[in-house]
């Protein structure tokens, strides 16, 4: 049984109609006819009866169907494969952790998308460490995100800019008269943190830990909007990075006064090739980040 076979086949069932699976397929009705009754010769099955131009499906050619589609399938399957990895794939799939997402994920969706209709963009908002993980994996193309370089020897990492990260608290705190502050103000001060896939949350035990403190962390949460929630209600300080604080969220930054930041770029897994649409996204990406002047 060949493909084509398989494909005529296939379209005769779901038409129940020579002429309509000919006009479908954009081949002369003798040429299904002759395959259908060809295909009947050689399987030695009864596939169809014949009611004037309608054909009804047997028993028999219903158990056929149902192991053609699979093979249609799975051949399908096969062609989207081989379409991605062609050398242009039009299908991007990119990580950006909210922190970053809040400045830039307007300017992306927007901007690149409307001068590149023709690629397809699936956007995964996650932290910084599932971001890395999931391009190690290559269950993503691409990262634009917050990073350690250490992370893994077997990523690029390319720096675009770093992110400051400062103390993030609402108005009526008492530490929201302060320009800066050191990490003795904030020993006691209740937190509440991005959970461990981001690196913030590293950042910030880290920083607590080389002074021999523990922060004292109300709770963690993977969602940024939800952080901002319990910081306006006055559950607690947070530590974000500058950009994800928007003006109309109503809260107060105030940096350290031994500043510590993140590096943020494009993380991409090594030895992994990188193909036109993502180049022309990566090119983006470096113009919207590239400080003004």
């Amino acid at each position: 049984m060949t493909l084509i076979q398989m494909r005529y086949f296939y379209e005769v069932c779901q038409w129940q109609n020579i002429t309509k699976a000919a006009e479908h397929l954009h081949v002369s009705q003798p040429t299904i006819s002759v395959a259908m009754q060809t295909l009947e010769a050689e399987t030695g099955l009864n596939l169809f009866h014949r009611e004037g131009r309608k054909i009804l499906i047997t028993n028999e050619g219903s158990k056929l169907l149902g192991k053609v589609k699979h093979i249609l399938d799975q051949i399908d399957q096969l062609d989207d494969e081989i379409q991605d990895m062609a050398h242009n794939r039009n299908h991007i799939r990119m990580a950006m952790p909210l922190q970053l997402g809040t400045q830039f994920l307007p300017k992306i969706l927007g901007d690149f998308r409307g001068a590149h209709p023709e690629i397809r963009l699936d956007i995964i908002e996650s932290g910084g460490i599932s971001a890395l993980n999931m391009v190690e994996e290559e269950k993503l193309d691409i990262a634009f995100t917050n990073y350690e370089a250490g992370f893994s020897q077997k990523l690029n990492y390319e720096k675009l800019f770093a992110c400051e990260c400062c103390l993030v608290t609402r108005p009526e705190n008492p530490l929201a008269s302060k320009k800066s502050i050191t990490l003795e103000d904030v020993l006691e001060e209740p937190l509440v943190l991005l959970d461990s896939s981001f690196f913030v949350y590293r950042m910030v035990h880290d920083m607590y830990a080389k002074e021999n403190h523990k922060p004292q962390v109300v709770h963690y949460s993977p969602y940024l909007h939800t952080i901002k929630n319990l910081v306006r209600a006055g559950i607690g300080s947070t530590f974000l990075t500058r950009q994800a604080v928007l003006q109309r969220d109503d809260l107060v930054v105030i940096p350290m006064e031994e500043p510590f930041y993140i590096n943020s770029g494009i993380v991409t897994k090594k030895g992994r090739q990188v193909y036109d649409d993502e180049r022309l996204l990566i090119k983006y990406l470096k113009k919207i980040t590239k400080p003004s002047h």
